[in-house]
């Protein structure tokens, strides 16, 4: 099975997701990828810090839809604009604030939201 998180830039939300999905259900037959629509040229230095208070240690890279495998379950991040929609592909979206630009309290916000949202994909995944 293979979950992509989906957002615009891929810089910040879809990579903390993709972060935190693969250090929980890592022992799980599961691929996970994050990718953007519009992605940016590097990851949001800050989400690096705020994995590592949890524990992750985290070396992704931004890539475009087409550079990951076709994924059955799509997570969009609250995109706004430009949500991309994959055909055959479950769909689900979560509406999380991107925190770029708003300190400290945003990014560990989003980071508690996509982790609580983390866990609850088991179910997708049954």
């Amino acid at each position: 099975m293979n979950v992509a998180f989906l957002c615009v830039e891929n810089s910040c939300r879809s990579q903390m997701a993709e972060a935190l999905a693969k250090q929980m259900y890592g022992d799980k037959n599961i691929n996970f990828f994050s990718a953007g629509t519009k992605p940016a040229t590097v990851i949001d230095h800050h989400i690096l810090g705020y994995l590592k208070e949890r524990g992750v240690e985290w070396h992704g890279k931004t890539k475009t839809i087409d550079q990951i495998e076709k994924p059955d379950i799509v997570v969009t991040m609250g995109c706004e604009i430009d949500c991309p929609y994959i055909p055959g592909a479950k769909m689900i979206a979560w509406d999380i604030e991107d925190p770029k630009g708003k300190g400290p309290a945003a990014y560990r916000h989003a980071l508690q939201e996509i982790s609580k949202n983390v866990k609850g994909l088991s179910k997708s995944f049954e």
